[in-house]
């Protein structure tokens, strides 16, 4: 699904989260943002072609935080395609020493497979993706690591589990979770102008999102 010329949106099925391509119209390089549990990999390549897109384009992975969810069809897309692999410093051990901790694979009935992470984020850096310059900000509350990336210019966020459409936001209960730094990271997000919620699980929004936010800092103020 074309969310703008440049970005595609999957929305997720049962447990996987939402899933988002980039394309850079000059390249033809895609830049994938998460990538589901891997339940479902055989049928989002499916879906990725049927919207014009070629899976061997994928050069780069992104990761909002590590939980399988987002992370477990991970070693699906370097087996096939060989991307660069992004995650945030803080959750990148999670992935290239496997485990369970972080990354609630058990949870799921399954081991997460190591695998290697090209390059460690940090709070502040900019990913040069297509026309977009993804800026990386570190949201914790929902895992320490949890980031969100914002183009200014376009007024997308991609905001991985920190917030979601319907005035909601991610979970705090689980490890490294914190409550009163989810409260923080949402007020953080309010502050920004932003267009498109392009979240990891519910709907996305594509307009009014600035109000959505919002809500989800009254709310979590109420509920957390």
């Amino acid at each position: 699904m074309k969310v703008t010329e440049q970005i595609f949106y999957f929305p997720g099925i049962n447990f996987d989260c939402n899933v988002f391509l980039i394309k850079d119209d000059s390249s033809g390089e895609l830049t994938l943002i998460d990538c589901g549990t891997g339940f479902f990999f055989d049928r989002q390549i499916q879906r990725i072609s049927q919207d014009g897109l070629d899976p061997q384009n994928i050069s780069r992975v992104i990761l909002t935080h590590v939980h399988f969810d987002h992370s477990g069809g991970l070693i699906n897309f370097v087996r096939e395609y060989s991307p660069e692999v992004n995650v945030f410093h803080l959750e990148a051990d999670s992935i290239e020493k496997g485990g369970n901790g972080l990354l609630l694979a058990r949870e799921f009935g399954l081991e997460f497979t190591p695998t290697k992470v090209h390059k460690r984020l940090k709070e502040g850096e900019i990913i040069k993706a297509g026309s977009f310059n993804l800026e990386v900000l570190n949201t914790p509350g929902h895992t320490k690591g949890s980031i969100c990336l914002y183009d200014r210019n376009s007024k997308v966020l991609f905001s991985g589990d920190t917030v979601f459409t319907y005035g909601s936001f991610g979970r705090v209960d689980f490890p490294t979770g914190d409550s009163r730094q989810m409260i923080q990271s949402l007020i953080e997000l309010s502050k920004l102008d932003v267009q498109y919620l392009l979240c990891g699980h519910l709907d996305i929004a594509t307009k009014n999102a600035n109000e959505q936010i919002k809500l989800s800092v009254k709310n979590a103020r109420l509920w957390v």
